[in-house]
């Protein structure tokens, strides 16, 4: 569900690694929240909480859905417009509005079909491959199943709003998990994820001859309709791949004029 968020925007080769090992911590981010509630005493209720929460979850890319996207990109400095309608084929689903506030040139518009053309190849490759044991099952499920309750804390309480402190695992990732740090924010009001942040504690190598020298990733949920969906997502990153090539990120992307379809 949560991977979905930022897929079409991150084509390049830190952007595979890092909607891999930042969002697959948004499994983690829904953990039990020890302490967190005064009148919760049980673990088994703070999961219970943590639970309904991500249920409440809306997948803006199910095909339910058609929205307007905006992507910052500050290391390139170009803003880019999309608007997407997920109930259409995937190629005819995107539409490039404007870059910087501009109507697109046809050189762009181009360029922005043959990126789609790319990623409608991959979904198919995808599709055709075959499918590890724990990649099955229900996501939501696979959320709580990387849950540490004994890692989560409570950092501070502002009103409705909970900031907790959290880390994740999964098999065979330990030494990339062990190096983030994530904050969740509930807005135990609206009964609703609010924020989740994540942020490289210490620099790691995510795969061979590269290395992650610091990040962070942010995305706030706001409700609509109320349904609790993505609004905004913040994500910075310095490292480097291969010891020369610059894997520097600094990204914002905003969803607006989200309608139901």
């Amino acid at each position: 569900m949560l991977k979905n968020l930022i897929k079409p925007e991150w084509e390049n080769l830190m952007g595979k690694v890092l909607a891999f090992i930042l969002l697959s911590p948004l499994c983690g981010i829904l953990t039990g929240i020890q302490g967190a509630l005064a009148q919760v005493e049980v673990d088994a209720d703070y999961l219970s909480l943590i639970t309904e929460y991500v249920y409440k979850i809306e997948n803006i890319y199910d095909g339910s859905w058609a929205f307007t996207y905006t992507v910052d990109d500050k290391v390139e400095m170009e803003s880019r417009t999309i608007r997407r309608d997920t109930s259409l084929p995937f190629l005819q689903s995107e539409t490039l509005l404007a870059i910087n506030g501009m109507p697109p040139s046809e050189e762009r518009l181009q360029k922005h079909a043959e990126r789609r053309q790319r990623a409608f190849l991959r979904r198919q490759n995808n599709q055709n491959r075959a499918v590890e044991d724990e990649e099955e099952g229900n996501e939501q499920d696979r959320f709580l199943e990387m849950i540490i309750p004994q890692s989560v804390h409570l950092i501070k309480q502002e009103g409705e709003l909970l900031y907790l402190g959290f880390q994740a695992i999964e098999e065979g990732r330990e030494k990339v998990y062990e190096k983030l740090q994530g904050v969740l924010i509930l807005d135990t009001g609206a009964e609703f994820i609010k924020e989740l942040q994540v942020s490289v504690t210490e620099s790691f190598s995510p795969f061979f001859l590269s290395k992650v020298e610091s990040g962070y990733f942010s995305i706030r949920f706001n409700l609509f309709d109320g349904v609790p969906m993505q609004s905004e997502i913040s994500f910075e990153l310095e490292g480097r791949a291969f010891f020369i090539r610059d894997l520097s990120e600094d990204r914002e992307i905003v969803w607006t004029d989200i309608v139901r379809i």
